[in-house]
């Protein structure tokens, strides 16, 4: 998706267009979570978008006095499709989203830092918890090194809030996914991107 106004990960508010040119077909994935065929095919011929707000929120009684970070997704379809807008804490803590889409999901969000590659590039530092058997696995897939914008990059070999990583499970379908979340150059053009994995049980 291009910037809305050159934002790196920690600033993403705006509304962003899906480049179906630089995705992947997410018609597979659509349907391990469920989704039926004639909404995927109304979500392949339409143009998505997505609105972001980002924010923070004054906690008195914090034990780090330090404000509360969060999110939130207005995602829809050119035509009219909307789904439901979700507010995520950055903070790791679960809660529950009742989705028109996706159904009941409980969802897991945080900021996660980054390493620097030999080559420049940069690496989030997590351990994934999506564990598979195909090629090429969880771990590389969310661990990929990219380049990241201008503005998020620095001279250290660590860097705090490079990435975002969600982790969120279908209640009822079985499915898990995992995603990491990053403002990366492609074609020397900022992006926002999310690498994604996921699990069906």
């Amino acid at each position: 998706m291009p910037p809305h106004n050159g934002q790196n990960i920690t600033n993403l508010s705006g509304t962003w267009v899906m480049d179906k040119g630089l995705s992947n077909n997410l018609d597979a994935v659509f349907k391990l979570q469920g989704i039926s065929w004639i909404i995927r095919k109304v979500i392949s011929a339409s143009t998505a978008t997505l609105k972001i707000t980002q924010g923070s929120d004054e906690v008195d009684d914090s034990p780090t006095c330090a404000p509360t970070e969060w999110m939130t997704l207005e995602p829809a379809l050119a035509g009219g499709l909307e789904g439901t807008p979700e507010k995520r804490l950055l903070t790791w803590a679960k809660f529950e989203h009742n989705d028109n889409l996706f159904g009941r999901v409980i969802i897991r969000s945080h900021y996660v830092s980054g390493q620097r590659t030999e080559d420049g590039r940069v690496r989030p530092l997590i351990e994934p918890f999506t564990k598979v058997v195909s090629k090429p696995d969880s771990e590389s897939i969310l661990t990929e090194a990219v380049v990241l914008a201008p503005d998020t990059t620095g001279t250290e070999v660590e860097m705090d809030k490079a990435f975002i990583h969600d982790f969120i499970r279908s209640v009822y379908h079985g499915w898990t996914a995992e995603q990491i979340w990053t403002v990366e150059i492609i074609e020397e053009e900022p992006l926002l991107t999310h690498l994604h994995d996921g699990d069906r049980k």
